[in-house]
C-alpha cells in the first residue's frame, strides 16, 4: 500500500504486474483492493495491468487466466492484459491464430465480457518477431526493450527494414496508433542505477543516467510510458525529476547534448564503421547456422563493454545466456524446443561451432568473430576481477543506488527465490507464494543488522 500511495501522490497510476512474478500480482491487487475500500482511491484513478504466458494448448491457457482472475476480479476488470513473452514464430502463431477455438479468440471474448479492456504483448524476442506481431494489427499495445545502450533480446538481431533492434518496431507500433511501454529501461536499460563512471561522467552533471533513459523513450523515441521499479520512495527522484524536465526546452538541449556524448565515445572507442554497421546483418538465435547462440547480442555487449566500461551490466547479460543449456548430440530444432526461455532465449559462445555461415553477410566477419570470441572471454562467470583491474581497464562503476532490499536486477530477491524454491508451477498470485514471500522477508529482516541496529 506504501508503494501504490507513493506513486499515487506523485501521478504515477499505471501498475503493471504478471502472474508469473512470484507473488506480486496478488500483493498490488490486495492492496489496491484496501485502498479502493478505505475511499482513497476509486478504481478509474488507476491503469491495472497483468499478463499471462501463451500456452500451445488453450485449456493451460485459460487455466493460468482462471488464477490470474480469481485474484483480479476484485478489482471489476483488467485494463492491459497481455500475452506474457511471445518471443519466437511458434508462439506469434499459437497468439495471432484466428482459429475460434485459439488464444485470441478466447481473450477476444474477455473483452467482450468486460473482464478486460485492451489487448496487447509483451516480449523479449528477436526484432523480427516483433515486427511480425506488430503487423498482425492485432494488438492495442506493446511491451518492448527500446534503449539508448541497446535493445537486449532484440540487439543485433534483423528488423526486417535493414537495420536491427528495436527502433523500426516502435516506429511501427507508433505509426498504427498502438501503446508502447518500455520494459526495465533503468535495469536491462543498462542498470542504470549503478551505472559505469564512463557513462556517468557523459551524461552528467545536470542529468542522472535514469533522467536520461527516460527523457531518450519519451522525447527521442516518442514511447509512451517508461517502467521504473523501485525500494524506496527515494528511487523515484531521477525519474521525477525526468517528468519535470520533459516539459522544460532546457531538456532538449540537455539530451541531444548526452546522446552526442555518448555516440562520440562509442565512434571514438569501436570506429566509426563498426558504430555504424557492427550489429548489421547477424541471424538471431533461432537461425540455425548460429546453433542457438546469441551472436548479435555478444556483439552489443562487447560494444557496451568497450565503448561504456558498463562491465557488471554486461556480465549480468552474458551469464543469463550462459545458464541456457545446449545438449550435443540433439538437433538443433530439439536443443530450442528443451532448453530455449521465452523470456531468455539463446546461449552463450561455444567456440566448437562454425560461425562462418552465420556471419557469411556482416561487412568483417573476422572482426566480428574476434568479438564474440572476446565477449565470452571477457564476461564468463569463471573470470574475475579486482577493483584496481577493472578501473584499469576503464570499467570502473560511478556510484550504486541500490538498497539493502529488493531492487530489479539484484540476485537476491524474493521471486528469484521463489522460482528455485517453489517450482515454476507454484509460482503466481496465490496465496501459498504470498505467505512464502513474507515467510522469506521476515527471515531476511530478523538476521539483518539494519533491524538489529549493528552498524
Amino acid at each position: 500500500k506504501n508503494v501504490i500511495m507513493s506513486c499515487l501522490k506523485i501521478g504515477l497510476n499505471h501498475f503493471e504486474t504478471a502472474r508469473f512474478y512470484g507473488s506480486s500480482e496478488i500483493q498490488f491487487v490486495a492492496a489496491l483492493v484496501d485502498l479502493m475500500n478505505e475511499g482513497v482511491v476509486k478504481r478509474e484513478d488507476f491503469i491495472f495491468q497483468t499478463k499471462v504466458f501463451p500456452m500451445e494448448n488453450k485449456s493451460d491457457f485459460v487455466k493460468q487466466w482462471n488464477a490470474s482472475w480469481s485474484n483480479v476480479e476484485k478489482l471489476g476488470f483488467v485494463d492491459l492484459l497481455s500475452f506474457h513473452c511471445v518471443s519466437d514464430d511458434k508462439l506469434v502463431g499459437v497468439v495471432t491464430s484466428d482459429d475460434e477455438d485459439g488464444l485470441y479468440k478466447f481473450v477476444e471474448g474477455l473483452k467482450k465480457e468486460g473482464k478486460i479492456r485492451h489487448i496487447g504483448f509483451s516480449t523479449h524476442g528477436s526484432a523480427e518477431v516483433i515486427m511480425r506481431m506488430i503487423n498482425s494489427e492485432k494488438f492495442e499495445y506493446v511491451n518492448i526493450h527500446k534503449h539508448f545502450f541497446g535493445d537486449y533480446h532484440a540487439a543485433g538481431t534483423p528488423d526486417t527494414m535493414g537495420g536491427q533492434g528495436n527502433a523500426a518496431c516502435v516506429k511501427r507500433a507508433l505509426e498504427l496508433d498502438m501503446g508502447v511501454f518500455q520494459i526495465s529501461p533503468f535495469d536491462k536499460g543498462g542498470k542504470l542505477y549503478r551505472p559505469s563512471a564512463t557513462v556517468a561522467a557523459a551524461i552528467g552533471p545536470e542529468l542522472s543516467p535514469i533522467a536520461f533513459a527516460a527523457l531518450h523513450s519519451w522525447k527521442t523515441q516518442k514511447i509512451h510510458t517508461a517502467s521504473v521499479g523501485f525500494a524506496r520512495p527515494s528511487d523515484l527522484d531521477e525519474v521525477i525529476e525526468a517528468a519535470r524536465l520533459y516539459g522544460d526546452e532546457k531538456s532538449d538541449e540537455l539530451l541531444k547534448a548526452a546522446e552526442g556524448k555518448l555516440n562520440e565515445i562509442a565512434i571514438d572507442k569501436l570506429g566509426k564503421d563498426w558504430f555504424e554497421k557492427g550489429l548489421l546483418n547477424v541471424p538471431s538465435c533461432y537461425n540455425s547456422s548460429t546453433d542457438g547462440q546469441s551472436l548479435g547480442q555478444m556483439l552489443w555487449l562487447h560494444n557496451c563493454l568497450t565503448a561504456y566500461g558498463m562491465y557488471e551490466f554486461s556480465s549480468d547479460r552474458y551469464r543469463m545466456l550462459e545458464g541456457t543449456k545446449w545438449t550435443k548430440g540433439k538437433s538443433f530444432e530439439e536443443n530450442v524446443k528443451k532448453n530455449f526461455n521465452a523470456g531468455n532465449p539463446g546461449r552463450s559462445y561455444d567456440a566448437s561451432v562454425d560461425i562462418t555461415e552465420a556471419l557469411k553477410d556482416h561487412f568483417d566477419p573476422e572482426l566480428a568473430r574476434v568479438k564474440i570470441a572476446e565477449c565470452h572471454e571477457l564476461l564468463t562467470k569463471g573470470k574475475k576481477y579486482t577493483e584496481e583491474e577493472k578501473a584499469d581497464k576503464g570499467w570502473k562503476q560511478a556510484y550504486n543506488l541500490t538498497t539493502w532490499e529488493e531492487f530489479p536486477g539484484e540476485a537476491i530477491s524474493v521471486s528469484n527465490v521463489l522460482l528455485n524454491r517453489m517450482g515454476l508451477k507454484d509460482v503466481g498470485p496465490n496465496k501459498k507464494a504470498a505467505k512464502e514471500a513474507m515467510k522469506m522477508r521476515n527471515s531476511v529482516r530478523n538476521f539483518s543488522s539494519l533491524d538489529s541496529g549493528d552498524s
